[in-house]
């Protein structure tokens, strides 16, 4: 607390925006331990604060009585208190009470600055946007380590047992293995260790299972071989048979009948199925229909949109994110860090992506990020924006290349 006191009293201000702070502060909560209660109060208070107040001459402040907040998160008091102090704790927060303990904040009218303000401060964070930014980069790093990790352990002990198997069915002994990979699952090592250690188990089984198949080979090849053989001059001279069926018409008459009875028969064939396939298609036009529609609606969200447009109107997103819409993979790999910034719910997010696909919906998300970041007092609740677009995208009426256009021209 003290140190946050300290970081909160600093003279060399950092340049930051409040979007920049908020998604940081988002990305690092996992790595900093806040989460339940503490994230959702932390979330309130970012969003209470005014984008100006985080410039370099003023102070992020919010006034706001516990009572209040209480309500605003559906918990007691004491809950509220105790999560204050762990972000206070956390060096996200400073104390900055009135000498009666109030909380209120007093602005001028003309410019809107802080005459006098009292509450809590984000001062602590701003100072520490580059440490906690690396914080929430090696935690990310971290995590799809440890993800990559278990999908190699899952893979490979699957694999191990598949072969094994394989082995017993071609009347090979593999027990060895299996007794290796259990001993191997039982050990307490990090999944580091085991991930690498069933690597090396599983090529030394695949080296062991060639090498037995290819002495198979070997040995089935070594039977076939015709050293012992004795030269035989081969019989190629052989008699002529009788036909099978005696009774075989040859004239060309007969063949003209069966050949026109054979076209009488084709396009009656041909013209059963086509009633058959006619019948079948109106039969399941409306089983077909759905899955055009959802094709086409996505299709209809993104004409004249192109990810190079999406890469010029959103450069404010991109610098916040950190990255560069160069493929629309690079756009779907985003969607989850935007999500978070705007503060849009997963259920919210998965039925949008489920309604007008994955690309269609990421667009939509980053549009929406792009404008509550150049205008962050105009949007004041993007979650709520953002699903006002994902509406007018079902109803049709939304023109997102417009917006596009509009965001490319004021870059």
């Amino acid at each position: 607390m003290v140190h946050s006191q300290k970081l909160a009293m600093a003279n060399d201000i950092v340049q930051t925006t409040k979007a920049e702070a908020a998604i940081t502060l988002k990305r690092a909560a996992p790595a900093l331990g806040i989460d339940g209660t503490t994230y959702h109060v932390m979330d309130i208070l970012i969003g209470l604060t005014q984008s100006r107040d985080w410039d370099a001459d003023r102070r992020p402040l919010v006034a706001i009585s516990n009572e209040k907040l209480a309500d605003f998160v559906c918990r007691s008091q004491r809950t509220v208190i105790r999560a204050i102090k762990r972000l206070v704790e956390l060096g996200v927060l400073a104390y900055r009470d009135s000498p009666t303990g109030r909380r209120y904040i007093y602005r001028n009218n003309q410019s809107g600055e802080i005459d006098r303000g009292y509450g809590f401060d984000f001062s602590p964070a701003r100072q520490r946007i580059a440490e906690l930014k690396e914080k929430a980069d090696r935690f990310q790093a971290e995590l799809r380590a440890q993800q990559e990790a278990k999908r190699s352990i899952s893979r490979l002990s699957r694999a191990i047992k598949d072969l094994a198997n394989l082995n017993q069915l071609e009347g090979r002994d593999a027990s060895d293995y299996l007794v290796k990979l259990d001993e191997l699952m039982d050990k307490t090592i990090d999944i580091y260790d085991r991930a690498k250690a069933l690597e090396a188990l599983h090529g030394e089984f695949v080296e062991w299972t060639t090498r037995d198949e290819t002495q198979s080979e070997n040995a089935f090849s070594k039977q076939l071989a015709c050293e012992d053989d004795i030269n035989v001059t081969p019989n190629i001279y052989t008699t002529l048979k009788e036909p099978i069926n005696s009774n075989m018409r040859l004239s060309s008459d007969d063949d003209n009948s069966n050949d026109e009875n054979a076209s009488c028969a084709v396009e009656e064939a041909f013209e059963k199925s086509n009633n058959r396939n006619s019948s079948a298609i109106s039969s399941n036009a409306s089983v077909e229909r759905p899955g055009r529609s959802e094709k086409i609606a996505e299709a209809d969200v993104l004409s004249n949109v192109s990810i190079g447009l999406l890469d010029v109107a959103t450069a404010n997103v991109q610098e916040v994110l950190g990255v560069q819409f160069d493929s629309w993979r690079d756009l779907q790999a985003s969607c989850e860090p935007a999500r978070l910034a705007l503060g849009v719910s997963p259920r919210a997010w998965k039925e949008a992506v489920s309604t007008i696909g994955l690309k269609a919906a990421g667009a939509i998300l980053v549009v929406t990020l792009e404008k509550a970041l150049r205008e962050p007092d105009v949007i004041s609740r993007p979650g709520g924006y953002f699903r006002a677009c994902i509406d007018r995208a079902v109803d049709g009426r939304l023109a997102l290349h417009k917006s596009l256009y509009g965001l490319a021209e004021n870059v």
